[in-house]
């Protein structure tokens, strides 16, 4: 696939999502000027299931990097299984390596932690990592994205398809609010000990500078409202230029806890006020109100197919006029948010320090064979080297990558 950075964009540019937006935008006559109807949503009360508020709420959407939510539950998911542990290498591949930002940046050969990688993947929301962590659990990228869809339909999210596990645009990798919806209620349920990460304003990780020193740097979240929110505590924010800003908030007061869904927003100011918005409006309404999720049914009005906003999003003229801050920078104004409350970094990110087994997985005619704990060598060959050892001699090792 080529790529290239394109200034006036400020963002990679592939020529597969261009020519994607320039189909999008000769197909689909009325989109820029029916951007105010593009906007689903779902209000999730996160202590009974019950669906406050909704609407177009079982759209097919671009996820963009929500994404990194189904990425966290199925990396889990293995944990589970007991193929791979929180202390299992993760390992910066060439793969890894090449991925657009937001990325860490790492070398290729530098490992963390399961754990560690983690943090960087829902707080800095770093790509390179996600690929590698696909790559240490299933041994590839798109192979770990066939578990996520698996691991989504387990969930109920019929109408969610992953084709990569950072949430960069894939024409075919979409969701819907109403699946989002399934997958926080199950990380809540499954995996608490991700709450932690959820909830950090930022990070403190490893970082080499221009003079090739390496210095710690404090990373940010994305989420607006983790400062500006009595209680905020989740999710996730997302963007692409089809899939606009997307957002999931939540936050939880008198041990009730709210979650807000949006997408398609126009900017980072827009996708959390409201979800601010939204949230409070939950919060007022009693315990009990609304459906529970799975009486929340497709609607006539559904579309069949997910709306492409990049004619909206990514020309000169909407970059211009965005307002669009460092994630630690942004000053909003909105009768649902307060002012800035600065919190103090709560993750800290090392390297190394790995020691639980790989998951290195290898396809055969009869399909994929899993081998578990294998003990980690001091020196890890390559594939070409191990492959010129007798079998007997061969240390095989998961590759990573994103």
């Amino acid at each position: 696939m080529f790529q290239f950075y394109q200034p006036g964009f400020r963002r990679w540019m592939t020529v597969p999502s261009i020519l994607a937006g320039a189909v999008a935008l000769l197909c689909a006559p009325g989109l820029v000027g029916g951007l105010a109807e593009a906007k689903p949503h779902l209000v999730l009360d996160m202590s009974n299931g019950r669906v406050i508020d909704h609407r177009q709420a079982h759209d097919p959407w671009h996820p963009a990097s929500l994404t990194k939510l189904m990425t966290a539950y199925s990396a889990l998911k293995a944990v589970e299984r007991g193929e791979i542990a929180l202390t299992s290498p993760v390992r910066i591949s060439r793969n890894a390596k090449k991925q657009p930002p937001s990325r860490m940046g790492y070398s290729v050969g530098t490992t963390l932690t399961l754990d560690n990688a983690l943090k960087l993947l829902l707080v800095k929301s770093a790509n390179d990592v996600s690929v590698a962590i696909a790559e240490t659990v299933s041994g590839s990228a798109k192979a770990f994205a066939q578990q996520m869809t698996a691991d989504a339909r387990a969930l109920g999210m019929g109408r969610s398809r992953f084709e990569n596990p950072h949430g960069l645009h894939h024409p075919r990798q979409v969701t819907t609010a109403h699946d989002m919806a399934r997958l926080i209620l199950a990380l809540q349920r499954d995996f608490p000990r991700l709450q932690r990460m959820f909830e950090a304003a930022s990070l403190t990780a490893p970082k080499r500078n221009k003079e090739g020193k390496i210095v710690r740097r404090t990373y940010r979240s994305f989420n607006l409202l983790l400062e500006r929110f009595a209680g905020a505590d989740g999710f996730k924010t997302g963007f692409v230029c089809a899939s606009g800003y997307n957002f999931i908030g939540s936050a939880t007061r008198s041990g009730r806890r709210i979650a807000a869904i949006v997408l398609g927003r126009d900017g980072q100011r827009s996708r959390a006020v409201d979800a601010a918005k939204f949230i409070s409006e939950g919060f007022q309404q009693p315990v009990g109100a609304g459906a529970p999720l799975d009486d929340v049914k497709p609607g006539s009005d559904t579309r069949s197919s997910p709306v492409n906003l990049r004619p909206n999003m990514c020309s000169e003229k909407a970059w211009a006029e965005r307002y669009n801050p460092a994630a630690g920078q942004a000053v909003i104004e909105s009768p649902w948010l307060q002012p800035r409350q600065f919190k103090e970094t709560t993750l800290r990110v090392t390297l190394g320090g790995t020691s639980g087994p790989t998951n290195a997985k290898k396809r055969s005619g009869s399909g994929t064979v899993r081998l578990r704990r294998v003990p980690v060598p001091t020196f890890r060959p390559d594939g070409r080297e191990a492959a010129l050892k007798p079998a007997s001699q061969r240390v095989i090792s998961a590759r990573v990558s994103q």
